[in-house]
């Protein structure tokens, strides 16, 4: 049974949204998370690789 699409793009839309709510937090005027650390709390998250979550972020 192939994929469904629709899905797929849900998946990668939350995920894409989870770290770039990660990635923006602010304390003090400084980024509060390194991008390593977004990219492996996704990850974490999402029960998926970091080289996972980079490619849906980096594409």
């Amino acid at each position: 049974m192939a994929r469904d699409t629709e899905l797929q793009t849900q998946k990668k839309h939350e995920i894409v949204a989870y770290f770039n709510k990660l990635s923006t937090v602010m304390d003090l005027g400084v980024k509060k998370y390194t991008i390593a650390y977004c990219t492996a709390a996704t990850a974490q998250k999402f029960y998926l690789r970091p080289k996972t979550v980079e490619a849906y972020i980096y594409r």
